[in-house]
């Protein structure tokens, strides 16, 4: 399945980028339109949309991205982030428009594997004692000990070494993050931890899971991560996007620090087991 977190669409920027600039917001939607046509060619079995898709969820984008969605040949399932809700619609709204339960929480099969998708649009959207923990908790009790088990979110549960030390804007990691990693130590069948919002690629493996961030299409490095299920562990591959001329624009705006979000090849083109 192909993982698109953060693709930022804005309809009152919509003409593709001329100038260098770090994100390219005018390309958003054409990208996004452009990249589920190619996935389905590449014969992926589902597109996650990891948060921040809409930037924010306007009537206009609500319209248009349910019409994408319901029009796509391959799956996509699609989780809410924190822009969606920036001064426009309630989060409520957003699942509705998108047949998800109000609370956002709901689980994805894809190949008979579960995928857990976690509505985070807040750091505090885990915590113990609110709806959505009791959610998760009673979520990873109805699957049999010997399912492996994947979790989706917009937010990461740990800081990724790319976003350590002066580059902690304090925006990367549930509040209740401790309390997430500690249930689900219990459940040692959930191998991953996939998330959005900071997109660079990166991989980090703790107490035996796999937690991944992943590029976005509209910000340096331009790229879109894939990854393949096995019994015994994932293979992912890091594809850049074919306008190498829009990805130029980007990565001449970060300029040298472009290397830091290139992200090494171990974590862009890996295979990680569990067995």
């Amino acid at each position: 399945m192909a993982l698109l977190p953060d693709c930022h669409v804005q309809f009152k920027r919509d003409s593709l980028p001329v100038r260098p600039t770090k994100r390219l917001y005018g390309a958003a939607r054409w990208l996004l339109e452009t990249y589920l046509e190619r996935l389905a060619s590449m014969d992926v079995d589902a597109v996650f949309l990891l948060g921040d898709t809409l930037d924010p969820a306007d009537d206009a984008g609500l319209n248009w991205l349910t019409s994408l969605i319901d029009q796509s040949t391959v799956p996509v399932y699609i989780i809410i982030g924190n822009h969606e809700t920036y001064g426009w619609t309630s989060v409520e709204r957003f699942h509705r428009a998108f047949g998800l339960p109000d609370h956002g929480h709901h689980v994805a099969m894809v190949n008979e594997v579960p995928f857990l998708m976690l509505a985070t649009p807040d750091q505090d959207s885990l915590i113990p004692g609110s709806a959505g923990y009791r959610w998760l908790q009673e979520t990873l009790e109805e699957f049999d000990s010997s399912t492996d088990l994947f979790c989706c979110a917009h937010f990461s549960l740990l800081l990724h070494p790319c976003v350590e030390g002066s580059k902690n804007d304090g925006m990367q990691v549930l509040w209740s993050a401790g309390e997430i990693m500690s249930l689900l130590r219990e459940r040692p069948n959930v191998r991953a931890w996939i998330a959005g919002h900071k997109n660079v690629p990166s991989k980090v493996v703790r107490d035996g899971m796999l937690h991944l961030l992943s590029p976005q299409l509209i910000q340096a490095p331009c790229a879109f991560r894939v990854i393949d299920i096995h019994d015994d562990g994932i293979l992912s591959r890091v594809h850049d996007i074919e306008e190498q001329d829009l990805a130029r624009l980007s990565r001449l705006a970060y300029g040298a620090d472009y290397s830091e979000r290139h992200g090494t090849e171990e974590d862009r083109d890996f295979w990680w087991s569990w067995k």
